[in-house]
């Protein structure tokens, strides 16, 4: 997984990465609030201000991955991807050489008939060795191209305050960390309203501290947060050799087959941890599985593997939905 950071920097280098309501009327002179001694109401507006100055202190994230040829081609050439019912939890690439891909996942939550106000990213942890911990998280905004993405609070409070997940809330790894930064200009894109939580979770997560981070993701699956999986597929192979992975990743996934995916290496998928949890806060909603898209490095790349880039292998995408019937 390492390795994709300076291979993002190679495909940049290249050129490849591509309501206002009503005022409200004057409170007439018998309103408990125009009757409250003035101390009450300097508590108030102190409290209020102290409110507000905690929300504009929060961290401002940027989005360090993004390339505006390679995501706006990405909204360009985006699939028309399809549901039959209620999207709940999906599954998207990170590399972002798969922006359409992306666009196209997002692209269809936006068409909802209720589109999601909340939005939790799962993604690997890609640099666990200079992290503070396993579990990371950040209350934190992102700042984008397309305007400023704010946190969703509620989640963010909730993985932080769990003392079975154990998280830290680190901005700082979670701005480095391109697994879910390089997905935030499209929610703001395809979801302007939406609150967004992040969490990355290392591969050497315990299994009870994974237990308790999944429950909690089917919590919030229930309660209509999307929660997506920020997950590459077969990494540092030849296309020959990618074949069967991806087709031994494809049927674990679509058979919620949890400890065979757990099992896996970067030769089949870079985030077991977070792919099971997409897979979890699906069941959890007793939704449905659709395989929406598979393609690899070489079909989206110039020059496909004659490319230099390819010295390490490749790298292949799925995207999958899951979906419920609408009320």
């Amino acid at each position: 997984m390492r390795k994709l950071l300076p291979l993002l920097s190679l495909i940049l280098a290249l050129g490849l990465a591509a309501g206002c309501g009503t005022p409200a009327a004057a409170a007439p002179a018998s309103s408990p609030s125009s009757q409250a001694p003035a101390e009450a109401r300097e508590e108030g507006a102190s409290a209020s201000a102290q409110k507000e100055e905690a929300e504009t202190s929060l961290p401002l994230l940027q989005c360090l991955y993004f390339d505006q040829a390679q995501v706006e081609g990405g909204f360009r050439d985006a699939p028309d991807y399809q549901l039959p019912g209620k999207l709940t939890a999906g599954m998207v690439p990170h590399h972002l050489v798969a922006s359409d891909m992306i666009a196209g996942f997002f692209q269809m939550a936006g068409a909802q008939e209720s589109p999601p106000q909340r939005v939790l990213i799962v993604s690997p942890s890609h640099f666990p060795e200079n992290c503070p911990g396993e579990v990371l998280t950040a209350l934190a905004a992102w700042d984008t191209p397309y305007g400023k993405v704010e946190p969703d609070r509620e989640t963010i409070g909730r993985i932080l305050e769990s003392q079975e997940i154990v998280a830290v809330d680190s901005p700082s790894s979670v701005e480095w960390d391109h697994g879910a930064a390089g997905l935030i200009p499209f929610i703001k894109y395809y979801l302007p309203r939406a609150e967004v939580s992040v969490c990355l979770l290392a591969n050497t997560l315990s299994s009870q501290r994974l237990e308790a981070f999944q429950q909690l993701a089917e919590e919030l699956s229930r309660e209509g947060v999307l929660v997506v999986a920020s997950a590459d597929c077969s990494h540092y192979l030849t296309p020959a050799q990618a074949v069967p992975r991806d087709a031994e990743t494809a049927q674990a996934i679509e058979s919620f087959d949890y400890s065979r995916i757990l099992k896996f290496t970067d030769s089949n998928i870079d985030s077991p941890p977070s792919v099971t949890t997409f897979l979890r806060a699906a069941e959890a909603t007793s939704a449905s599985l659709v395989q929406l898209d598979h393609s690899s490095s070489p079909e989206k790349l110039s020059q496909g593997p004659n490319n230099s880039i390819y010295a390490d292998g490749i790298t292949t995408y799925f995207v999958y939905g899951a979906w419920v019937e609408e009320n």
